[in-house]
């Protein structure tokens, strides 16, 4: 038998108490990196984006989980380089400040053919990590969309 047990910021006293049970003869502790988007954590991160990587964003959502670099560009036509960044460095900057764990993965990727991006898409889209769901209840929070 397995048992998965999952404690969202413990506080001392729980993480002592669990520690002691799985200190029993015959159990195994695995810590897993925290990867989970949740729309708090959605919400946090997308308020603190710069607003062209908010639209992008929103495209993405809109979108189902992907846009085409046309859609991300907008009327404008501007080119993507350099916007996309924004996602990663807002991800570091975040970890760093304490919003969400540095294990929590990007949730806009380009995709690229040779060498021009053609869209942008959520990582892990219609699996369990799918980060899409606490995007829509953030922006649904937020905007009243997704």
């Amino acid at each position: 038998m397995r048992i998965t047990v999952t404690v969202e910021d413990p506080t001392p006293e729980v993480l002592e108490r669990l520690l002691a049970f799985t200190s029993e003869p015959g159990a195994e502790v695995a810590a897993l990196p925290d990867t989970r988007w949740t729309p708090e954590r959605a919400r946090a991160y997308y308020l603190n984006l710069p607003p062209r990587a908010q639209q992008i964003l929103r495209a993405v959502v809109a979108g189902d989980g992907w846009c085409s670099a046309d859609v991300a560009r907008g009327e404008s036509g501007r080119s993507l380089r350099g916007c996309t960044g924004a996602f990663a460095r807002r991800i570091r900057e975040g970890a760093l400040a304490g919003r969400w764990p540095a294990s929590l993965p990007v949730p806009v990727e380009t995709v690229t053919t040779m060498g021009a991006v053609v869209r942008l898409e959520m990582p892990n889209h219609g699996t369990e990590a799918d980060p899409l769901p606490a995007f829509r209840a953030a922006l649904s929070d937020l905007h009243g969309e997704g």
